[in-house]
């Protein structure tokens, strides 16, 4: 244990500095043309991915400043604008939410699909790193479904924001997106995205229910770390790796489900799980890293549905204590298998 609390030392300082970096070009920017409006709103769709996605608008901006669908903009330059206070750039032929302005913006964002600017259209596909980095003031977020990827930092400790609604389109979640969203209760993550940043969701505390969609293939380092709040975790059968430290001192988890596409658990992943008491490991897992289970001193039933004993890295599990259930015919290799052999209770189902 003294390693691991030196490992933790040096790593994870090192992420917190690198995740409080920002641009800060954005902040004391103020507007040189500003148009009062009232709000519209998008559209909303279900699309049958399990998410409610949000359209969102096609706006253009007229000549003198006035827009279509009756939002505030305000000019910063040939390339940059706030549509709503939320700050938009060209950025090679595309736009990304790059920003917001800190005296004007509050409450929800909404960021659009298509914004017409300056007789060009351009589509909305990204949000940048560190876009409404620290925005206390932010409660909800409406990504429209043109975006394709959220930055890292993106959301780093808006600890006001309570809703936020993914896009259809959103293949990546950057690391350290949505870490410190203390006020996040739920998320839905759509069928789009691949993979989950490191720290993407670390220290949600406030979150207790995380749906995963069913084409990601990679859950980051310490994703979903001190989501103390999370009960329940089901992993789908498209992901194929969980980093270290994933799930690590989520104390509210009560059951977690691995998923059958599975090949490696990462060292520390379910670290301090305390309230965990029963786990599923799915039948592709071929190696469980070290201290995966450790301190996950609730466990009673843990569930291996591979019929070959995963190779265990040393001390996965701290207690041998819960019953082991193995798959019929499987009894035996388990029986003589390393580290599982110490469990006091094998039964096959």
């Amino acid at each position: 244990m003294k390693q691991f609390v030196v490992y933790l030392l040096l790593i994870v300082p090192m992420a917190f500095f690198t995740a409080c970096s920002k641009d800060e070009d954005n902040q004391n920017e103020r507007p040189t043309n500003e148009v009062n409006n009232d709000d519209s709103n998008g559209d909303d769709k279900n699309d049958g991915s399990g998410n409610d996605g949000y359209v969102g608008d096609h706006v253009i901006v007229n000549d003198d400043g006035t827009t279509s669908n009756g939002s505030r903009f305000t000019a910063i330059d040939n390339t940059k604008f706030y549509l709503d206070y939320v700050k938009y750039s060209v950025m090679e032929g595309h736009l990304e939410v790059s920003g917001y302005d800190k005296v004007g913006f509050k409450g929800e964002a909404k960021i659009v699909s298509k914004i017409t600017y300056k007789g060009n259209t351009y589509e909305v596909l990204a949000i940048s790193y560190g876009a409404f980095y620290s925005c206390k003031v932010l409660t909800s977020i409406k990504i429209s479904n043109s975006v394709t990827s959220i930055g890292g930092s993106a959301f780093y400790q808006c600890t006001g924001l309570t809703s936020a609604t993914i896009g259809n389109s959103v293949k990546s979640i950057g690391g350290n997106a949505f870490q410190d969203c203390t006020g996040l209760t739920s998320v839905t993550i759509p069928n789009s995205v691949k993979s989950i940043g490191n720290n993407a969701f670390q220290d949600c505390t406030g979150l207790t229910s995380v749906t995963i969609g069913n084409s990601v293939t990679s859950i980051g380092g310490y994703a979903f770390r001190g989501c103390t709040g999370l009960t329940s975790i089901t992993i789908p059968n498209s992901v194929t790796s969980i980093g270290e430290c994933a799930f690590f001192d989520c104390t509210g988890l009560t059951s977690a489900t691995i998923g059958n596409s599975v090949k490696s658990i990462g060292d520390y992943a379910f670290y301090q799980c305390t309230g965990l008491t029963s786990v599923t490991i799915g039948n592709s897992v071929t190696s469980i890293g070290y201290e995966a289970f450790s301190g996950c001193s609730g466990l009673t039933t843990i569930t291996s549905l591979n019929t070959t004993p995963p190779t265990i890295i040393y001390y996965a599990f701290s207690s041998y204590n819960a019953t082991l259930k193995v798959p019929t015919g499987s009894k035996s290799a388990y029986e003589t298998a390393a580290y599982w052999r110490n469990f006091k209770n094998i039964v096959e189902i």
